[in-house]
């Protein structure tokens, strides 16, 4: 399964880095953007580019693209290297990936980008998933065609630990989307827990945007178990998203990365799913 867990919605606000900071040498001095994420039990998927500012016109999204970086995995015993090719589900439109080498709980995977004499590196150990209890759904109060959703899992017993969920609809979105509010931190080893799943601003759904889920839809809820790194990004992605809709331009070169040499976000994430049919 295909789960950008991980994947930035406003692809272009992450390229935005480097021209929001007071640094102007920062600001001329373009560096890698790094996503990527590897799932227990699935494949690395990788997204490079170069970062850009934001007076920038439409055209520097395009030639943001790196097609020609070299993209290696290693999981401390093996190394690959990722094919990179074009991707219409992704934004930009392509993506580094490999089927060699299989996402496993507890180990270490480190992802390496080179270009242009360019080096970004990270380094995250892969968690054990946390299996979904169950995802209850109840009305909306004045609304017959939505519902909201809540998951629900036993705290596991090596607490802390961090999540970030995800939703796709099916017949709307062609991947997984982070959830509004998506990143959680739980402390009580063997709690129950309860957690809201709003649909995310990046869903395809067309009109007015609703958090909850509409009636007749087939969803797909995934709760990814993730490093603290990983989730102090996307608990920054959500309060900046909150407070004026713009990562970086309301709260310049505040969000975090674990991205050495660049900017972005790796994850080696141990994940649950759960498909339901909403009514």
């Amino acid at each position: 399964m295909r789960f950008p867990g991980l994947y930035i919605l406003a692809f272009v606000k992450l390229l935005l880095l480097c021209g929001c900071g007071d640094d102007n040498h920062e600001i001329a001095s373009p560096k890698l953007v790094v996503e990527g994420w590897i799932n227990s039990g699935g494949y690395p998927e990788v997204l490079l580019n170069m970062s850009m500012v934001p007076s920038d016109d439409e055209g520097s999204v395009a030639e943001s693209i790196i097609r020609w970086g070299v993209v290696t995995l290693s999981d401390g015993e093996n190394e690959v290297i990722l094919t990179g090719g074009p991707d219409d589900s992704f934004f930009p439109p392509y993506h580094y990936y490999d089927f060699n080498m299989k996402g496993v709980p507890g180990r270490t995977y480190t992802v390496t980008a080179r270009y242009k004499g360019l080096m970004a590196t990270s380094t995250v150990t892969m968690p054990c998933p946390t299996p979904i209890d169950a995802v209850d759904m109840t009305p909306v109060e004045g609304v017959d065609t939505l519902r909201h959703l809540t998951l629900r899992f036993k705290a596991p017993d090596d607490c802390p630990a961090y999540y970030h969920l995800t939703a796709r609809v099916h017949s709307n979105d062609g991947r997984e989307y982070p959830c509004m509010l998506g990143a959680h931190e739980v402390t009580a080893p063997g709690a129950e827990v309860s957690l809201p799943v709003y649909r995310g601003h990046g869903s395809m759904l067309t009109g007015k945007y609703e958090a909850d889920m509409p009636v007749g839809e087939t969803v797909t809820v995934t709760l990814a178990r993730v490093s603290r790194e990983v989730f102090l990004f996307w608990r920054a992605y959500d309060n900046a998203s909150l407070v004026n809709g713009s990562i970086f331009v309301g709260a310049p070169g505040s969000l975090p990365s674990n991205v050495s040499g660049g900017y972005g976000v790796w994850s080696a994430q141990g994940v649950s799913t759960r498909t339901i049919l909403v009514e």
